[in-house]
């Protein structure tokens, strides 16, 4: 063994890695547990068969065959990249960004302009053959993920194997109760997105947990695939989801534990979903340069505890600097933290124009730069206003120029933004209530957005 490498997994053959809900025709129709060895069978029988190319643009929707392809391109010595959405312009954004680009996919709608693997029309199958584990250099750049931004453009955080393994280390300690059993894992949130990786194929591939490639999203079907999975069970997921679980009336099956990303998460809601599951709940904060750094059982305190190995620097009143020795370089967080002790702090805010929706998040500064690009626009602006609905929605107030229409704004927002961050509601006007210098104080927006709400609008 050399310090130069690690193993792609850490399981031994007969652990159970993942759980197959649906018989999968590329699988020769195999459902039920897949067993480590299993796994890096189809690994290994996928890189052989991937092009000969730098990066794959990693689209599969099924977590299994997401677990799979990520790690046969690990395996092939190339790197993933991870999109915050599969739209078509996001594809050939990312193609034109990175050269020698592939899409891998298992059947969804892919760009002709790029060259494609679609993995739902090969086959994979169980060959158990010897159960070595391919070593992985620690600095190959595993992954390229990017932040869920509110635009096709996001920004791109690089991650080397090393740091992935080394931060799952870290998360195992955190996340996961103290037991040697294999916790049964359901999660509601895409292997594409940070939270997603971390938690659904990162803890798979080196810690006692089995995902399940199941794509619930309903109270109903989340909590029939819960019931599906063997004891003991774990569900991964965002306040979004959790608020809807909580409200449906339906009885849910016991769990050993509730991961849930920061949103940030009421106490109410943390109790309603441990009474619901009979179980704990852990609230992760983590960012997608960094991944998780805290936790905190929010039903209990709403103090944070920082990760072991994940440190925090002042960097002035409100904001701070992270460092970790996985981590390439220092990042500043957009969030205003209160430090307490070695160990703990306190969120205070976001930075004004950090908007998350729908478990995704976004920025505002964004969205208007691309608002402000489309032709027929002659003013206009995107805001958060006040409501009291449980999934908050974007507004806009918009003064549209050279014949354009509301309908016309809207298709060319879809080209570009993922839905949670189309405005709802979009209003036109002849003007916007700016002052001289070009500002628009929020009370004066309120105000005209109040106006025009009111009024019949065309």
């Amino acid at each position: 063994m050399s310090s130069h490498d690690s193993p792609l997994i850490c399981r031994a053959a007969e652990d159970p890695i993942a759980y197959i809900s649906t018989k999968l025709k590329c699988l020769g129709e195999l459902s039920g547990t897949i067993s480590a060895q299993q796994f890096l069978d189809h690994v290994r029988q996928l890189a052989e068969k991937l092009p000969e190319q730098r990066h794959a643009i990693n689209l599969c929707g099924n977590r299994y065959l997401f677990m799979v392809a990520l790690c046969a391109v690990i395996v092939r010595k190339q790197t993933n990249l991870l999109p915050p959405n599969t739209h078509l312009t996001t594809q050939e954004m990312l193609n034109r960004r990175y050269e020698n680009s592939y899409i891998l996919h298992d059947g969804i709608e892919a760009s002709d302009n790029i060259e494609q693997f679609d993995l739902a029309k090969t086959t994979l199958t169980s060959s158990n053959t010897d159960f070595n584990i391919p070593r992985i250099a620690r600095e190959h750049l595993a992954v390229i993920s990017f932040t869920s931004g509110s635009t096709g453009d996001s920004k791109p955080n690089h991650k080397t194997w090393h740091t992935l393994v080394a931060s799952t280390e870290i998360n195992r300690r955190y996340m996961l109760p103290r037991s040697d059993q294999t916790f049964y894992q359901l999660a509601t949130v895409p292997g594409q997105h940070m939270w997603g990786l971390e938690t659904s194929v990162l803890l798979a591939l080196h810690a006692n947990v089995c995902s399940t490639d199941s794509q619930a999203f309903y109270p109903y079907d989340i909590c029939k695939q819960l019931a599906a999975l063997p004891t003991p069970r774990m569900l991964v997921s965002t306040p979004v989801h959790l608020r809807t679980l909580a409200k449906a009336d339906i009885t849910y099956p016991a769990l050993s534990g509730v991961l849930c990303a920061t949103a940030p998460l009421s106490q109410t809601l943390a109790n309603d979903i441990e009474v619901k599951f009979s179980t704990t709940l852990r609230e992760i904060y983590g960012c997608s340069e960094i991944g998780s750094m805290a936790l905190r059982i929010t039903a209990d305190e709403m103090r944070w505890q920082r990760f072991e190995g994940i440190n925090f620097t002042r960097k002035d009143q409100h904001l701070v600097t992270v460092c970790a020795d996985h981590i390439a370089q220092a990042v500043t967080l957009n969030d205003h933290i209160e430090l307490l002790d070695e160990t703990h702090f306190m969120l205070s805010g976001r930075e004004a124009d950090m908007i998350n929706i729908a478990g995704k998040r976004g920025s505002l500064y964004e969205i208007n730069q691309l608002l402000q690009s489309f032709p027929g626009l002659a003013d206009g602006i995107v805001f958060l206003p006040p409501q009291e609905q449980t999934v908050p929605r974007l507004a806009a107030m918009v003064v549209l120029a050279n014949g354009s229409t509301r309908e016309q704004l809207i298709d060319y927002l879809r080209q570009h933004l993922d839905k949670a961050f189309i405005p709802r509601t979009i209003l036109k006007t002849p003007s916007l209530p700016r002052e001289k210098n070009g500002k628009l104080p929020r009370n004066r927006l309120l105000e005209h957005y109040t106006l025009l709400k009111n009024t019949k609008n065309p």
